[in-house]
């Protein structure tokens, strides 16, 4: 069966996109990686959702750098420019905006340092939703003042006071925000690939409340 999609390295930043290779038009969403950097299985993410039907763009935050170790990912994570990340982002979403398969529509998701970073880009620039994967609040706080858009919040069980955390400062601020949290989860539990912390039926469902989010939210 030939594949569906087409995915090819962009220059705009960095970064690895998927898209429909049928013609037509579509929503947009920025896949933020993992404090590993832009890796194998954010690639695959950003494949399953053009197969889903979207364009899908995951910058390289780390601007080519990637790791397996925990201790390294740590001060990547730790050493990253957020404000020159959000920039990253807001260029993704600008790019995939104006391709001309797209609808206009732009959402950014993100797992656990790109969750933080989900939320953050959506306090900078329009965007039609974000979701994040247990990620934290921007430093400081009250950037989220400025956020627009309408935001899902998915955490594991181990991480529930950071998933109330967020949900408590959003709606402090009158944000949308939806909150689902997994019992028995654990943190990055998303990833496939990661044996130790994949939990599957957690991720399962939490894919579909994806969809119905931006099946909510979107044209």
């Amino acid at each position: 069966m030939p594949d569906t999609i087409v995915t090819e390295d962009v220059d705009l930043v960095s970064g690895y996109l998927a898209r429909p290779i049928e013609d037509g038009t579509y929503s947009s969403i920025i896949v933020l990686q993992e404090w590993w950097g832009l890796d194998e299985h954010i690639r695959d993410v950003t494949r399953r959702f053009a197969r889903n039907g979207f364009i899908a763009l995951s910058p390289d935050l780390y601007h080519g750098k990637q790791t397996a170790d925990p201790d390294e990912a740590r001060g990547l994570s730790t050493g990253l420019d957020r404000t020159r990340a959000t920039r990253d982002v807001i260029s993704a979403a600008d790019y995939v905006k104006n391709m001309n398969i797209s609808n206009g529509s732009v959402f950014t998701i993100g797992y656990c340092m790109g969750g933080g970073i989900s939320i953050l880009a959506a306090c900078k620039t329009d965007l039609t939703g974000a979701i994040v994967y247990y990620g934290g609040l921007p430093n400081p706080v009250e950037q989220l003042d400025e956020l627009n858009a309408p935001v899902l919040a998915i955490y594991g069980s181990d991480e529930t006071d950071r998933g109330t955390e967020v949900q408590q400062a959003l709606l402090e601020r009158d944000k949308d925000v939806d909150l689902h949290i997994y019992e028995g989860a654990r943190h990055a539990f998303f990833n496939d690939s990661w044996d130790e912390r994949y939990d599957k039926n957690a991720s399962d469902d939490s894919w579909i409340k994806v969809m119905d989010f931006i099946e909510k939210h979107g044209p």
